[in-house]
């Protein structure tokens, strides 16, 4: 039996890897080429008087936090960063608790903080998703424990009857679940502009090199545009990709679910998009996060699941948006870690709670937030393999060559720590492994949050937080510089 550890936050630092795309990555308005990934790193004081580090890490997106009329990518970067620091600010006043306490305890604290400053939810639950992370980390280190069995073992404190919800054993493997960005190329005569680095570009080049048998196909609010290359897709798919099934994701691109309902009820109708609509497993947020949980939702919502079942993921700002949603006729939810591990479990909780009185099963489904190695890829696909979600939205793979952005020590360390999940190449820096359209989870699930060595810290650039301003905010981007450390005496 391992004890359940409690913990003090003593120090934090946070650091910064700046990435680019080896092709770029368009979905709902935004068209990513580059992004910076956030780094966490905790030193935390554990009830034995042992003092350890715990990591996190996630990248930033442009425009996916939040979509506010006039954001830009800066501004995102700007106010997760002050997410960042409110959370850890009251994270470090925290007397010492198990992980899932202290969160307890910190989040509607800093959830209404940020809401003070003007953040979304989505944004308020970023430094909070970062701090419950880099602790968990923290515990399965300082235990010797693997997620999984720290689950079963209540080493966080989140409940002994959580354990007998999730699965006996954690996925040996998970199934890619191929995102198919609105500017990809679909055939190979698409592909005007090559990168010629060996790995896929086209649609039809990913299914000849990943054997994938999952795709996630994105989709605009121009319905007209949408189906014409939804059609194109169909073709691919149908002709080449076998027993294929598929995801939509309209990130939030229609105004309302009138709209969207009139587009589903159209396409369903077209012959050539047959096939697809009954290979389609799920829809994923199709309408703006502001107008997917009102009342005036349902009615249309009915229509559209009528043929398929939609779900919330921008629209998962707090722990009620589940409830919210599933009350409208939603049919389940995404699981991201940036949004935060117990967020994430507190779905798949209510889902079982569900199932146990008979009514009919939520859907959890795992969504990518362009999660490139280590940390970010690394902990995600933990928790899904844990939690037995059996296929897996990833796109950092496809957009980025993660190995290119690591040190050589970090290099050297994932490949001999990892060479289940990674593969050498004759030509260019090492990639994911993916066999027959997928990804082992063997040794992920052998190393406590689904890592080793922590970063090569040197590699990164050190990030002083933005001050709090005490009512509006108006410096814009984390600073580059001299690592400021946050800490408690």
């Amino acid at each position: 039996m391992v004890n359940m550890p409690q913990f003090r936050l003593r120090e934090a630092s946070v650091f910064s890897r700046q990435i680019k795309t080896r092709m770029p990555f368009r979905f709902g308005r935004s068209t990513m080429t580059q992004m910076p990934i956030l780094h966490l790193r905790l030193k935390v004081e554990a009830n034995d008087g042992t003092v350890l580090t715990g990591v996190s890490a996630s990248g930033i997106p442009p425009l996916w936090f939040d979509k506010a009329a006039g954001k830009t990518h800066a501004d995102n970067i700007q106010d997760l960063s002050i997410s960042l620091r409110l959370a850890l600010e009251n994270y470090m006043q925290l007397d010492q608790a198990p992980v899932w306490f202290l969160h307890k305890i910190a989040e509607p604290i800093t959830r209404k903080s940020a809401a003070a400053k003007g953040l979304n939810d989505l944004t308020a639950g970023f430094g909070v998703a970062l701090v419950d992370a880099a602790l968990i980390d923290a515990a399965c280190r300082h235990t010797g424990v693997t997620f999984h069995a720290g689950l079963k073992a209540n080493l966080f404190g989140y409940g002994a009857d959580f354990a007998a919800m999730i699965p006996e054993k954690p996925l040996e493997r998970i199934a890619l679940r191929h995102t198919v960005g609105l500017v990809d190329p679909i055939t190979d005569a698409d592909i005007t502009e090559p990168v010629n680095d060996g790995l896929p570009e086209s649609l039809e080049q990913v299914i000849r090199h990943y054997q994938a048998k999952f795709f996630k196909l994105k989709i605009s609010g121009d319905a007209a545009a949408s189906r014409e290359r939804l059609r194109r897709i169909a073709s691919v798919l149908d002709s080449q990709a076998g027993d294929y099934r598929a995801t939509l994701d309209g990130n939030e691109q229609f105004h309302d679910m009138g709209e969207f309902a009139n587009f589903i009820l159209d396409a369903a109708k077209d012959p050539a998009l047959q096939n697809l609509w009954h290979r389609t497993l799920l829809i994923e947020q199709p309408v703006g996060r502001g107008h997917s949980l009102v009342d005036a939702v349902a009615g249309p919502l009915k229509e559209v699941d009528a043929f398929k079942p939609v779900i919330i993921d921008e629209s998962d700002g707090s722990d009620d948006a589940v409830v919210r949603a599933l009350s409208l006729g939603y049919r389940g939810i995404s699981a991201k870690n940036c949004k935060g591990v117990f967020r994430t479990l507190h779905s798949f909780r209510l889902i079982k709670e569900l199932e146990a009185q008979g009514q009919q099963s939520p859907i959890l489904s795992s969504e990518d937030l362009t999660n490139a190695p280590i940390f970010p890829l690394h902990q995600d696909l933990t928790v899904a393999g844990a939690l037995g979600i059996r296929h897996s939205e990833r796109n950092g793979h496809h957009y980025i060559i993660g190995f290119d952005f690591l040190s050589p020590r970090e290099r050297e360390d994932a490949l001999r720590e990892f060479p289940t999940l990674y593969r050498e190449r004759e030509r260019g820096s090492p990639v994911l492994r993916i066999e027959d359209g997928f990804i082992s989870l063997k040794d992920l699930n052998r190393n406590g949050f689904g890592t080793v060595s922590e970063p090569d810290w040197e590699n990164l650039e050190p990030v002083r937080l933005p001050e709090i301003p005490e009512d509006v905010i108006e410096e814009r981007g984390p600073q580059e510089g001299a690592n400021a450390r946050y800490t408690k005496e």
